[in-house]
């Protein structure tokens, strides 16, 4: 098996052995080995790198795009479209709050007004159903201690307390400062939250 020396003529690598075996710092390395495949170095700064490829004028920015506001109301129109769709769709209450803000922005629309007293009366015809009669006594069905946890405002809380077992919806509806429909959707409200059952 054949050795080989460092520094003989086999080896690729530059030999730094002068020719009496000693190192010699200040020997040149050997040409280039024309086997050895030539790399390309990319410098580590690619700004410099590829500063040929692009110009190093500046450029100028975009035009700006001219945002239009948007309306803060919705148009009359697509006003009358939703109550129209809303009430077709017996979704009173969206209708009667779409109509009442189209009422707020042109107080003469009869059509917007007609929508209005329409869902109106379709939304307390729906509540009185749910409910029975406003002849019906209601006492409450939870226990006191748990009232503050249905999140009820000052008005409807009142409105809770006149349901003592003795008082009528009706007696109700005309002593607890509310407007009758309100008043009617917070009945609804307790009875589907089983906060409150008929007695009589």
């Amino acid at each position: 098996m054949t050795s080989v020396k460092p520094g003989s003529g086999d080896s690729s690598f530059p030999s730094v052995l002068g020719d009496n075996g000693a190192i010699d710092l200040a020997a040149e390395p050997d040409s280039q080995d024309v086997h050895e495949r030539p790399t390309r170095r990319i410098s580590g700064d690619a700004w410099v790198a590829d500063r040929d490829r692009r110009s190093l004028a500046p450029t100028e920015p975009p035009p700006a795009r001219l945002e239009t506001p948007e309306s803060d109301q919705a148009s009359p129109d697509l006003l009358h479209a939703e109550i129209a769709d809303c009430f077709a769709l017996g979704d009173y209450a969206r209708s009667l709050s779409a109509a009442e803000l189209l009422l707020g922005m042109d107080p003469e629309d009869e059509n917007a007004r007609q929508y209005a007293v329409n869902s109106r009366a379709r939304l307390e015809a729906r509540y009185l159903n749910r409910i029975g009669s406003v002849d019906y006594v209601f006492n409450l069905a939870v226990p006191a201690a748990k009232v503050k946890w249905l999140g009820l405002d000052p008005q409807a809380a009142y409105l809770l307390s006149l349901l003592d077992g003795q008082t009528t919806v009706a007696e109700a509806l005309q002593i607890c400062q509310m407007g009758r429909l309100e008043a009617l959707r917070v009945f609804t409200e307790l009875l589907d939250a089983e906060a409150i059952a008929r007695v009589a």
